[in-house]
């Protein structure tokens, strides 16, 4: 599989890193990417200098100022897992260590302090999440990537509110438009619903997925067809309710309130082959069951790391699955991707039983655990597959 580089810059204050882009060209491999204004800064700051930095070898130095602090470490995840190292205290409280070399992609850290696991404060780009206690840390491809911001013409993301009349709030979503959405008239725009897991938020793709960076790459390169995604909040209750409970509910709501939404402000197709639904961990569940459940009403799925529980299965969705016919006959494409160390005796029963009724899909295990190592590459294949008639 490909390596997907992306981009990383860090600015670290008192306490830590802060997320900062900077112009592609201010530096290159060979270069040391001062994340501080101090010009003359070296390699090996001080206390003082409050200096963090990307070493021209791709190593990292984390800081954190802890000066009460008995013990800190730094966690962070990697496409083999999480790796947790022991930080060494310096002068004035001040904890460090240098890590890495490290492939460019986009990584998550965070600080265990005396046994408590807290993001970076000073990290201006945090892991979107219920409960908030990781950063992200983005470390730089040189030539830029399919996940860098790259000089291509960019698309839209629109944060919307509408009134659920299912659950009878106001609740939000995301839109991502193409570039040139506005300007100019256009025929109807496939679409594309794509849902989070279990403990993110509507933010989780567009953030660390990097959704506008990876369809603004593909749009320029010509691999994918402009389309709309929407990103709706995959919890209709609270985060611990069932998965059965929150399915059904996320399910009547976008039928009953996001989809008449979205077509009534976006310029979106009416036709089964543009219309298309994926999601990572609980949301790949979800947008099987629905995609399945629904069938005419989408012609594409992809489920990326589904975390089946069987028993947990609509009656619906399980009856449905016993019309293989009718399901080969209305998807082009049911996609599931899966890394290898995440393999669950449940998801292999769930495929098995596709098999065993001859149900058409198509099942991927890529190196990798259950984290976006795994879900951004699945999305960016996805990408370009589907709305292609």
């Amino acid at each position: 599989m490909k390596k997907i580089p992306v981009l990383l810059f860090l600015t670290l204050a008192i306490v830590g890193f802060a997320v900062t882009q900077l112009p592609a060209q201010t530096a290159t491999p060979s270069q040391t990417v001062s994340l501080s204004s101090t010009p003359e800064a070296t390699a090996t700051p001080t206390p003082e200098d409050n200096l963090g930095q990307i070493l021209p070898d791709r190593r990292v130095m984390f800081r954190l100022l802890a000066p009460n602090a008995k013990s800190v470490s730094v966690i962070l995840g990697t496409d083999s897992g999480e790796m947790t190292t022991e930080m060494t205290q310096e002068l004035f409280g001040l904890w460090t260590v240098t890590l890495g070399p490290f492939e460019p992609n986009l990584y998550e850290y965070s600080f265990n302090l005396d046994g408590v696991r807290i993001a970076d404060p000073e990290n201006a780009t945090p892991k979107p999440q219920w409960q908030v206690n990781t950063s992200l840390l983005l470390v730089p491809g040189y030539p830029p990537d399919f996940l860098d911001t790259q000089n291509v013409s960019h698309g839209t993301v629109r944060e919307e509110t509408y009134y659920s009349t299912f659950l009878s709030k106001n609740r939000r979503l995301l839109v991502y438009t193409p570039p040139n959405y506005d300007r100019f008239p256009h025929a109807p725009f496939p679409v594309l619903y794509l849902y989070h897991g279990r403990g993110d938020t509507r933010y989780s793709w567009v953030t660390e997925g990097r959704l506008a960076e990876i369809l603004d790459n593909l749009l320029a390169e010509g691999k994918a067809v402009p389309m709309i995604v929407v990103v709706p909040e995959a919890h209709a209750f609270d985060v611990e309710t069932g998965y059965e409970e929150n399915q059904s509910a996320v399910d009547e709501e976008l039928f009953h309130d996001i989809i008449p939404f979205v077509g009534a402000h976006y310029n979106i197709s009416d036709d089964s082959r543009g219309r298309a639904i994926a999601g990572l961990s609980m949301g790949g569940l979800q947008s099987t069951e629905t995609g399945i459940v629904h069938l005419g009403y989408f012609c594409w799925i992809g489920a990326f790391s589904p975390t089946v529980f069987l028993g947990d299965l609509s009656d619906e969705f399980k009856n449905a699955l016993q019309d293989p016919n009718r399901i080969n006959g209305n998807l082009r494409l049911f996609e599931i991707v899966i890394g290898d160390n995440d393999i669950t005796p449940e998801l292999t029963e769930f495929e098995s039983q596709l098999r065993e009724l001859k149900i058409q899909h198509v099942y991927t295990v890529v190196p990798g655990f259950h984290n976006m190592f795994v879900w951004r590459p699945a999305l960016y294949n996805f990408l370009q597959k589907i709305f292609k008639h």
